[in-house]
């Protein structure tokens, strides 16, 4: 036995997707956010080392807002993405854009403008960045749990308040005008 508290990386991997199934999916559906409509899109194991949710709503004006979340074997993180794309031509419903393909929201030139919470969007120095979405160091079963708590009660916050991020993107970008499908559109707005 080992003088600090350890769990293995596929329990870690786990509790980190337990985590945002449990706190962070209905926090982002009680601000309008669902599965994505897109054919092929990623809605929970991509394979024994990766999860992936994609996740969007469809703002005023046509605007497609688009979370994608990361949670990887190995490391620490909830990866959460923000993306805003101007849609053309006019969107009423997200049930419009079914079996369509997606993909090329997730590609650059259109995932050049894609910020992830409570790091791209950090004022300041990064010294002084101490609110992350991943589990902190701990040494203690009690530790463990004590930073399970803390992330849940951070991502859930940050998930319900996620038009003051969208807000922040917004002032760090311009949406991208594109088709349904993810395609440039030349056009500027």
């Amino acid at each position: 036995m080992g003088l600090f508290y350890k769990i293995s990386s596929q329990h870690l991997f786990k509790v980190k997707n337990e985590i945002f199934v449990k706190n962070g999916i209905p926090a982002l559906q009680r601000n309008g956010f669902e599965e994505s409509p897109f054919k092929g899109m990623r809605y929970g194991k991509l394979n024994a080392n990766i999860y992936a949710y994609d996740l969007c709503r469809l703002a005023s004006n046509s605007r497609l807002e688009y979370i994608t979340v990361y949670i990887s074997k190995g490391d620490s993180w909830i990866n959460v993405f923000l993306n805003v794309f101007w849609l053309e031509p006019h969107l009423d419903s997200l049930k419009a854009l079914k079996n369509l393909d997606g993909m090329q929201f997730h590609l650059p030139p259109n995932s050049i403008s894609m910020m992830r919470l409570r790091i791209d969007d950090f004022k300041g120095m990064p010294l002084f960045r101490t609110m992350a979405h991943k589990i902190k160091p701990f040494y203690s079963e009690k530790g463990f749990h004590k930073r399970v708590e803390e992330l849940s009660r951070l991502l859930e916050l940050d998930l319900n308040n996620i038009d003051s991020f969208i807000t922040r993107w917004y002032e760090l970008y311009v949406p991208m005008v594109t088709n349904w499908e993810g395609e440039k559109v030349e056009e500027n707005k």
